[in-house]
């Protein structure tokens, strides 16, 4: 199946997942990150500011926080670039014309600085293939990191191969944690 194909098919299943399905989902999830070993080692996390058919990132945001970690996200830049900065009560927030929010101050986290870094996308194999949201902004991010890689699956997201194009360039992840 081509990549367009199966992004709209996961989007549409995604936007049409049960509430109490997916909060469950979401829950399990949750849970594998914060009692996983790369969790609990981490300092500094890398997430994203959540679209609504995404995982929702604001519990592992503030659980992030809660334990001391510095948690950083994405601000897109010239020629799908991309840089993380921190996300504290004080960053200023803009939506973009993808209808996200990034921050616009603080200082930019090197990409080796990063101990664990959830990952986004449409849908992950088991083996760690992903595919994003076409843009291309995480395959040239993730090649300049050291840190873990992850994702979070909810179950519309989970291939136990991938059934897409997988390109030279992406990057596969250290793990895909399923629902």
């Amino acid at each position: 199946m081509d990549k367009a194909t199966l992004r709209q098919q996961t989007i549409q299943a995604l936007s049409q997942m049960p509430a109490d399905q997916r909060q469950a989902a979401s829950e399990r999830l949750y849970q594998a990150l914060w009692t996983s070993p790369q969790w609990r080692a981490a300092q500094t996390v890398a997430t994203t500011l959540s679209s609504a058919i995404e995982l929702n990132t604001q519990p592992i945001i503030a659980r992030a926080q809660a334990e001391g970690k510095t948690v950083a996200v994405p601000q897109t830049r010239p020629h799908r670039q991309m840089a993380f900065r921190p996300l504290t009560a004080t960053t200023t927030l803009m939506t973009t014309k993808f209808g996200l929010q990034e921050p616009q101050d603080g200082p930019i986290i090197a990409p080796a600085d990063f101990d664990l870094i959830v990952v986004p996308g449409l849908k992950f194999a088991t083996t760690g293939e992903r595919l994003g949201f076409g843009g291309g902004y995480y395959d040239r991010y993730l090649p300049q990191t050291t840190g873990y890689k992850v994702a979070l699956a909810l179950p519309a997201q989970q291939a136990s191969q991938p059934s897409w194009p997988v390109e030279d360039f992406d990057v596969v992840l250290d793990a895909v944690l399923n629902a």
